[in-house]
């Protein structure tokens, strides 16, 4: 008798917590829809999130200065005080080694070949993946769509020089090559994305605490390895910085904004679908997707989220808004929940229906009867 009580017991916590997070997720997802249709005047448009055309530009001339046979830091910071851009702190001069790699390509259309073809392996390595998220054919092609929407940045002509695709994909693509008892190349790839852009240390550090979590220490090694790679190069990069910067200089202004849901917003516009519909679309698919993401529960799906969420809790309190092309380094990733949507709705409504409208135990149908 204790014993089945005791069962009860559990069960009733059981579908009581459940019940709680399904509901705070489902008032959650009516909150940020609400907060999205309450700012729509004020969102901007795709083109308006576009980067500064300056900024291409400026990537542009310092990539052809380092085809010219001068170096990387000389030429980027006499670029960026010519174009009377801030010199400090020295995050704002890009990391050495695309400009490099460019340069040393030196073709344009090479240039823009190579990112597309990145782009197509990690649509295809995703591809892969997502057999088990979708196996249905409709819903797989479904999935794959969705995918691709993400990617389509990468194959705009004027992209190649931003080192925030770059990033993006390779982080994608360090996702979907990752499995338990194959990591290492996941990891490089993920160096590769931290080393192009700074901003993707965040991952290494997502993927060390996910690997810790789940028992693979070699494995957080690697990842704690990757990470103090990245912090070599960037005390490099940063000696180099300032070696080169007088007083004269100017500082940037802060990146402390509280843009809140509103900058989110702006920095999801980088998705085919949402470039070419209407605002109110990315109003209500993106928080759809992030419910998505919460209902990917096998060690992918996890990865994942904490990827994406990590990054937009960031985005909330950090980023000005000219700095919505951040949005780039999760862009390949977040139309994933998209997959998922439906079905973590179904399991809130479930979970719901299962705490307020409880089965009748057998024991107490037959005393009933």
């Amino acid at each position: 008798m204790v014993t089945v009580l005791t069962r009860q017991l559990v069960c009733s916590h059981r579908r009581a917590w459940r019940a709680c997070i399904a509901l705070v997720t489902l008032v959650v997802l009516a909150v940020l829809i609400g907060i999205g249709v309450a700012n729509l005047g004020t969102l901007p448009t795709a083109a308006a999130n576009a980067p500064n055309a300056g900024d291409i530009a400026l990537y542009k001339r310092i990539i052809a200065d380092v085809q010219g046979g001068e170096s990387y830091y000389t030429a980027a910071i006499r670029e960026l005080r010519e174009s009377n851009y801030p010199l400090r702190p020295f995050v704002v001069v890009r990391p050495p080694v695309l400009a490099v790699a460019l340069a040393a390509i030196s073709d344009e259309n090479v240039c823009r070949v190579v990112l597309r073809a990145l782009a197509a392996v990690t649509l295809l390595a995703w591809t892969w993946r997502l057999r088990a998220f979708a196996p249905a054919p409709l819903w797989f092609a479904f999935a794959v769509v969705v995918l691709a929407t993400g990617i389509a940045p990468a194959i705009v002509p004027q992209a190649y020089p931003l080192h925030e695709v770059w990033a993006g994909l390779l982080i994608a693509l360090s996702l979907a090559l990752r499995r338990p008892n194959a990591w290492i190349v996941a990891v490089i790839l993920g160096v590769a994305a931290a080393i192009v852009r700074e901003l993707a240390a965040a991952y290494l550090l997502a993927m060390m605490v996910m690997a810790l979590k789940d028992g693979y220490r070699k494995e957080a090694a690697a990842w704690a390895a990757g990470l103090a790679i990245f912090a070599a190069a960037l005390a490099v990069h940063a000696f180099e910085v300032n070696s080169l910067v007088t007083a004269a200089d100017s500082s940037s202004p802060s990146w402390l904004r509280v843009g809140g849901w509103s900058f989110v917003l702006q920095t999801m516009q980088w998705n085919l679908l949402l470039e070419a519909a209407p605002r109110w679309v990315s109003v209500v698919l993106v928080p759809l997707a992030l419910v998505g993401l919460t209902g990917m529960r096998d060690e992918l799906g996890q990865r994942v989220s904490l990827v994406v969420f990590g990054y937009l809790a960031a985005f909330i309190f950090v980023g000005r808004d000219n700095n919505s092309y951040w949005g780039l380094m999760i862009a390949p990733l977040w139309p994933l929940g998209l997959v998922a949507t439906w079905p973590a709705l179904a399991r809130c409504v479930a979970d719901l229906r299962a705490y307020l409208v409880p089965k009748e135990s057998p024991s107490n149908a037959a005393s009933t009867g």
